[in-house]
């Protein structure tokens, strides 16, 4: 785990990091009322992209020889991508109030999709290398592209113009590396619909439901921003979000190592030897994260130019809901083993519940602020339940399978 583990970690870091000073030349060069529009493009991308790969995706590796996938598995794709002309179509009429960006954002989702598809491929064979690969090209690109955008346009960049680049990037990085590799189901649209119709009729369409809550979950502070405060308030929460997906890198890490890992597992020992791991890594997480959480105060004002003094509260708060979700989260990866899918859709749906009823007084009275207390409230009741669910499936790696239903039975 450790190998695959600094692997993944190191090409993301580098990614991250490119990606994080793309995005810091955006924030320091983009007009505040373009960076606040492409604050909410890049929300809108994150959850469909979340509802679809996210989902489907962890399906495709969790269910792989339940759906027997093995000469199917482009008909996920396939699906994923109808599902977004579904999405467009229905979206269309909000087109006029997209601020010119509706037609960029759809680019960005498409090549989202089929780019999070082949870090899937990669991550169920865990051939960690390629997975890392994608992640680190697609950034590397986006990362010379602003730079481009940067030196030509200067002070008149557009929203349009950095989610059109990030869009190209990733959708090149796609074809080179996983183009070759589909098939012809693909563009069987009568298979990908089957396909949809067997997942549906078992378990995993709660799987499929807990993503598309957790996409909007995972975005619900966004959303709040925009319909209650100002544009500054937004962007301040935006150029703060920006630093933080510095920081969850690891996180993200830690759940593409875990999740086929967990799947293989053949007794309490080996969980227990993975999670060892586990807290020794979490250990140098937090320390590096409470390190970067207090030089905030000179680092994100030399960046920003002082044009969001708020973010660097907002950052602070989010630095320790990350550290949470580090410690908690990874557990949701043995519900996942043992396919506890119903009880992951009742809690984000109350975890949901809970955000919005946070969101509405905090938001209107402290703005940016109250969106990020909020965040580590919700995230906190979430993860710290999936942690305290996943303790009593340790001992069931040996299980016989009617014992394991009964656990997962249990509410």
């Amino acid at each position: 785990m450790t190998r695959a583990l600094l692997k993944v970690f190191s090409f993301n870091v580098v990614a991250k990091l490119f990606l994080g000073v793309a995005g810091i030349l955006l924030i320091r060069y983009m007009p505040q009322l373009d960076y606040a529009h492409y604050t909410i493009a890049l929300s809108v991308v994150a959850v469909v992209t979340q509802t679809l790969a996210s989902s489907f995706n962890s399906i495709y590796i969790v269910g792989y020889q339940t759906l027997e996938l093995g000469g199917n598995s482009s008909s996920f794709l396939s699906f994923q991508l109808l599902c977004v002309a579904i999405l467009a179509l229905v979206a269309l009429p909000l087109a006029p109030r997209s601020a010119g960006t509706y037609g960029v954002t759809l680019a960005l989702v498409v090549a989202t999709v089929a780019s999070e598809y082949s870090k899937s491929c990669f991550q169920r064979r865990q051939d960690f290398s390629r997975f890392a690969m994608v992640e680190f090209l697609r950034a590397a690109l986006f990362l010379g592209s602003a730079i481009i955008l940067v030196v030509v346009f200067r002070q008149q960049i557009n929203a349009w113009q950095g989610l059109a680049l990030q869009a190209a990037c990733f959708l090149l990085v796609f074809i080179l590396l996983s183009g070759v590799h589909l098939d012809s189901d693909l563009f069987r649209i009568g298979k990908a619909t089957r396909l949809a119709v067997q997942i549906w009729r078992g378990k995993f369409r709660f799987l499929f439901a807990y993503f598309c809550i957790l996409a909007v979950f995972s975005q619900l502070d966004v959303f709040m921003l925009k319909a209650i405060a100002s544009n500054l308030q937004l962007a301040t929460y935006g150029a703060a979000f920006r630093y933080y997906t510095l920081v969850s890198l690891a996180l993200a890490s830690i759940h593409v190592v875990l999740l086929p890992a967990i799947q293989q597992l053949k007794s309490p020992e080996q969980l227990d030897r993975l999670l060892a791991k586990h807290v020794k890594i979490l250990v140098f997480f937090a320390l590096a994260t409470l390190a970067g959480a207090w030089a905030a105060q000179w680092i994100i004002p030399a960046i920003d130019m002082g044009k969001y003094p708020d973010s660097v509260a907002v950052f602070r708060i989010l630095a320790v809901s990350a550290i949470l979700s580090f410690a908690l989260s990874p557990h949701v990866n043995l519900l996942m083993r043992f396919e506890d899918f119903r009880f992951l859709t009742i809690l984000i749906s109350v975890a949901l519940l809970i955000n919005v009823a946070l969101n509405f007084p905090l938001v209107r009275n402290k703005g940016a602020i109250g969106a990020s207390i909020a965040t580590l409230i919700a995230y906190l009741f979430l993860n710290g339940s999936i942690f305290l669910r996943a303790r009593r499936y340790r001992g069931m790696l040996l299980a016989p399978a009617s014992q394991v239903n009964e656990v997962v039975s249990v509410p």
